[in-house]
């Protein structure tokens, strides 16, 4: 598909579906054969299915009442899909987890699988994934044709094959920073909307109130994935933070040239500098690409000191010890609930730190029409039509997909209007399921109730197609098997470092990158690179863009 044709296909997509998802998270908690009722008066045939218990793998962990949604999800089902799920909740281990069960050979019917650092791409290389196009676009699965276009389904093959079922809300959902209201009142200073100004609330906190971490961010999240401080400058010749392109295991920047029918180089970080000296210009200089890093440095103070062991920054933030946290605009309403009950007398506000976003400005920011998270059918699965109707039940019709991502109305939210909902500190503690690993799609999404009008509008203006440019290599996808062997030795390296770069913890980064490097390519760190500018060449040889 041409790049035109990826636009189209995306107003399509928007329009069929009302819109289309980011960084793995929770709702509004953070770190959080024919089928189905609906089709199954269509089925030719009346006759009862066979019992059959599927077993899911997925992240985070398990709802308190999960248990109570799935003794519904029967009781509603009993008569057609006649299946029960078991369903395992990996917790932060599910890479590993999914890695253990497929070299043993292990039933997993369905699973959960992101971009990331490209473990998708890997996985599907690995031969983890069985592919599943047929059931889309096919009048015997009624909801997931509605529920997933044939765009949309095109746009995330892999060679061909749709290895991955995207969970889709918004090719983009903003990142913001979340910070104490009350405190910015205490300092005397007006709302917060830009960078420069958070600053200075950062540098009061660290005056006025030592006790508390000023920014709260993860180990391996840092400042938002290389989000914040990033360059806003729509990506024409290049893809690089904060898109790289996925599954090689090590982020490369890919510079291509001015009528983009050559790739002319890949560097990526601790590259010796003669390695960019032939980019043209501004790329032929290492700063110019990962200047964001310095900022980081600078940004390291306002971190709490042992931020390498940080794993959960909501709940440090939501705790009352930090005096700001980013996490999505989507999550406002949460967030601002629970620190009002947690703290006496406290408030938040927030910004939406990409500039170009918080303007509503066209063109803001860059995708390649693929999610973010995906649901995934290990090569193990062994009911795979069954667990390809009991996908179609979900995404039949708003009720049923409000059943999983919501969990029992009444009992663990409330329905608000056409498309909103709301729900108590106790029902969200009953039940906050991981909705984009199994249920996510535009087409069901529901708002909280109290979120405010500016980020209604900011969630309303990235499911419009007017809030996007087409990165270029929008459809190439890193085919990761020729080096499997290499990523693998190349990632868990990279693993060791990165925690450093990306909350600013090495002043020295630029040494420590030099030295990582090294490493990397005794591992096969050139290998890799060779095949990707292969691969990119040979895609753009055959008139990609």
């Amino acid at each position: 598909m041409k790049g035109k044709d990826i636009k189209k296909a995306t107003v399509l997509l928007l329009s069929s579906t009302l819109a289309l998802s980011t960084a793995a998270c929770s709702k509004d908690k953070r770190e959080t054969e024919t089928s189905t009722a609906t089709s199954a008066t269509a089925s030719a045939s009346s006759e009862r299915l066979q019992p059959v218990t599927l077993k899911f793998l997925f992240l985070q962990g398990k709802p308190v009442e999960m248990d109570k949604v799935l003794a519904e999800f029967e009781k509603r089902t009993k008569d057609t899909l006649n299946t029960k799920l078991d369903i395992e909740f990996a917790s932060s281990e599910l890479t590993l987890k999914l890695g253990l069960k497929m070299a043993a050979g292990e039933e997993v019917d369905l699973s959960f699988d992101y971009l990331g650092i490209g473990t998708l791409y890997q996985n599907i290389a690995k031969g983890y994934y069985q592919p599943v196009e047929k059931y889309f676009n096919n009048d015997a699965y009624p909801g997931l044709t509605k529920a997933f276009p044939p765009e949309l389904i095109e746009a995330n093959k892999v060679n061909g094959h749709l290895y991955s079922i995207p969970m889709t809300e918004a090719w983009k959902i903003p990142n913001v920073i979340y910070y104490r209201k009350d405190l910015r009142e205490k300092y005397g200073l007006q709302p917060i909307k830009t960078m420069e100004e958070f600053q200075v609330f950062m540098d009061k906190v660290k005056e006025q109130n030592p006790e508390l971490v000023p920014l709260a961010v993860r180990n391996i999240r840092g400042f938002a994935d290389g989000e914040m401080f990033a360059n806003e400058e729509v990506q024409k010749n290049i893809r690089t933070n904060p898109y790289f392109i996925s599954g090689t295991g090590v982020n490369f920047s890919v510079v291509l040239s001015d009528d983009g029918k050559k790739v002319l180089g890949a560097v990526t970080l601790g590259d010796p500098a003669s390695d960019y000296a032939n980019l043209p210009a501004p790329y032929n200089k290492p700063d110019y690409l990962y200047q964001y890093l310095d900022k980081y440095v600078q940004w390291n103070k306002y971190l709490e000191k042992d931020v390498l062991a940080q794993k959960s920054p909501g709940a440090l933030f939501d705790s009352g010890k930090a005096s700001a946290s980013e996490w999505d605009v989507r999550a406002m309403a949460g967030v601002k609930k629970t620190i009002q009950q947690a703290i006496p007398g406290a408030d938040i506000e927030y910004f939406v730190y990409n500039t170009k976003v918080a303007k509503l400005q066209p063109q803001a920011l860059g995708t390649n029409y693929i999610p973010y998270n995906h649901a995934v059918v290990p090569v193990t699965a062994k009911n795979v039509d069954r667990t390809m109707k009991v996908l179609d039940w979900i995404f039949s019709s708003q009720e049923n997909n409000d059943l999983f991502t919501w969990g029992i109305e009444g009992e663990h939210w409330t329905k608000i209007g056409d498309n909103g909902y709301s729900r108590s500190n106790d029902q969200a503690k009953k039940y906050s399921f991981p909705w984009y690993e199994l249920s996510m799609n535009s087409m069901y999404e529901r708002t909280n109730a109290d979120t405010d009008p500016y980020a209604k509008k900011v969630l309303q203006f990235v499911k419009t197609n007017n809030a996007y440019y087409t990165l270029p290599l929008a459809r190439f996808v890193f085919d990761a098997t020729p080096v499997k062997t290499e990523i693998a030795k190349v990632t868990p390296k990279l693993g060791e470092y990165m925690p450093l770069f990306v909350t600013g913890s090495d002043p020295n980064w630029r040494d420590t990158a030099t030295k990582m490097n090294k490493e990397l390519r005794a591992l096969g760190l050139d290998k890799i690179r060779a095949e990707l500018v292969k691969q990119v060449q040979a895609y753009l040889d055959k008139g990609g863009k």
